[in-house]
């Protein structure tokens, strides 16, 4: 039976009836409705998914302040999204307004440019306008629970989880090459020194990596962009994945690693807060600290030279990532009932 709760989700994208938690939440409440950006096709679609995305996230936090009242919970599905609804919501609150709940919160402890620091003093500003946050890793929930002053009960972990349909990829023979790709918090260098006298070929794929100095031999730097099916078969059929991460404290590379597990395939990713929630080293990954090349070292030579225990690294791996579906959703739930509560 569904719960007689109305829920509006704000996102920055288009949705065509293929977002899985979309469906599922909407089995869950009575009312789930999408607020997305507006598109028009007489415009080029490259030039304006850019336009429309960034220009979404300002304009959506301000259609949904003119209808929350028809809503129990607004959900903002991305931090930009809930920076501002949660100023809107800090400025104009009301009585009887509907909680705000805020997805993919966390920041870069990393970056102290002044761009990033008026953001996250417009975040300190919206803070009293969130009511419930979800956080990337457990590690985080404590940490900004403390930064931001939140109470231990309004923030927790979030899991992600992979495209449904890449657990649903039969298995396929490996092959003899080393793939890792993604442009967004990558460390190719360090890869690239530590898979230098590796005998099998490394494959980087990625639109941002620009080489300090020619790439060895048996390394292959692939420009153009890989999507769909042809990146699934690339990643299915590797012999093993690398995600090389910039730094260890940085909450990255979550997306592509469940992609490369919900595959099935040996996967070798930096540690980080985030990336320690999906996987157990030696058992679904190997981890190892960013910059580390002789450690990344070490981890290729031990799956290369152990094929079996490889593969059943990879099993291990699809087996955990099919549970994560279900387990975001149940999450959603408890959360949903308890800001309500």
């Amino acid at each position: 039976m569904k719960k007689k709760i109305r829920l509006l989700v704000l996102v920055n994208w288009e949705e065509q009836g293929r977002w899985y938690f979309y469906r599922r939440i909407s089995e869950q409440f009575s009312s789930v409705q999408l607020m997305q950006p507006v598109l028009y096709n007489f415009i080029p679609a490259a030039r304006w998914q850019q336009a429309t995305i960034w220009l979404s996230e300002f304009y959506l936090p301000l259609r949904a302040l003119g209808v929350r009242s028809s809503y129990d919970v607004i959900v903002s599905w991305s931090m930009r999204l809930g920076i501002w609804y949660g100023l809107l919501n800090r400025l104009f609150r009301t009585r009887a307004a509907p909680c705000h709940l805020i997805y993919d919160f966390h920041i870069n402890p990393t970056r102290t440019d002044p761009a990033y620091r008026l953001r996250l003093m417009l975040l300190h500003a919206a803070i009293p306008g969130i009511d419930f946050f979800l956080s990337t890793s457990h590690e985080e929930a404590v940490r900004y629970s403390r930064m931001f002053n939140i109470h231990p009960e309004r923030i927790c972990f979030f899991p992600m989880i992979p495209p449904p349909h890449y657990c649903d990829v039969m298995p396929q023979p490996p092959g003899n090459y080393i793939l890792a790709y993604g442009n967004s918090d990558r460390d190719y260098d360090t890869l690239v020194h530590a898979a230098a006298t590796l005998p099998v070929q490394t494959i980087i794929l990625s639109q941002r990596y620009q080489p300090r100095q020619p790439l060895p031999a048996n390394i292959t730097l692939v420009t153009q962009k890989t999507v769909g099916d042809e990146l699934i078969n690339l990643i299915a059929r590797a012999r093993l994945v690398v995600l090389p991460l910039k730094h260890s404290a940085v909450a990255a590379g979550q997306t592509a690693m469940l992609e490369v597990m919900a595959l099935g395939r040996p996967l070798i990713v930096t540690d980080n807060p985030a990336t320690r929630e999906y996987a157990v080293h030696n058992e679904s990954a190997l981890f190892y600290t960013a910059g580390r090349t002789e450690q990344l070292r070490e981890h290729l030579h031990v799956l290369l030279n152990n094929p079996a225990h490889a593969e059943t690294m990879g099993r291990k791996a699809r087996e955990v990532s099919r549970t994560y579906p279900e387990r975001q959703v149940a999450v959603f739930c408890r959360v949903v009932e308890k800001i309500l509560s």
